[in-house]
């Protein structure tokens, strides 16, 4: 004799959201993008739509300072790096970053980086499941 079972439907909790905001900074237009992970996120930081490079940073396990590494483009350019070591740092979570921004002004980087942590404080749910 054989039991029959009765399978049952579950709704599925999304494991992937988009997140996008523009602000302007020293006059030029600046565009954010996210990709909302479990536990981690990948964050586009541009002029123009375009990905040139991509970094990661990850909490380390007997430091305090997050490992980072290039993962595509220029590695003479460590603008993705440093901005995904400090999200990490700052959120403890996984962090993707590509970063296509003029770096010779230090200021204009400055700027955008305050402006991602108050988005990030602003709407934290916006950048993590």
């Amino acid at each position: 004799m054989t039991e029959k079972t009765k399978a049952t439907v579950e709704d599925a909790q999304p494991t992937l959201g988009v997140h996008a905001f523009s602000e302007r900074v020293f006059e030029q237009t600046v565009h954010f993008q996210v990709l909302k992970l479990k536990d981690s996120f990948f964050l586009r930081v541009g002029l123009q739509p375009s990905m040139a490079n991509l970094a990661v940073a990850l909490p380390a396990k007997f430091d305090s300072i997050p490992s980072t590494s290039a993962l595509l483009g220029e590695f003479s350019d460590t603008t993705s790096c440093t901005l995904a070591q400090k999200l990490c740092k700052h959120t403890g979570k996984q962090v993707f970053v590509s970063c296509n921004l003029p770096t010779q002004d230090g200021m204009f980087l400055v700027e955008v980086e305050k402006r991602i942590h108050k988005e990030i404080k602003d709407n934290p749910g916006q950048f993590w499941l």
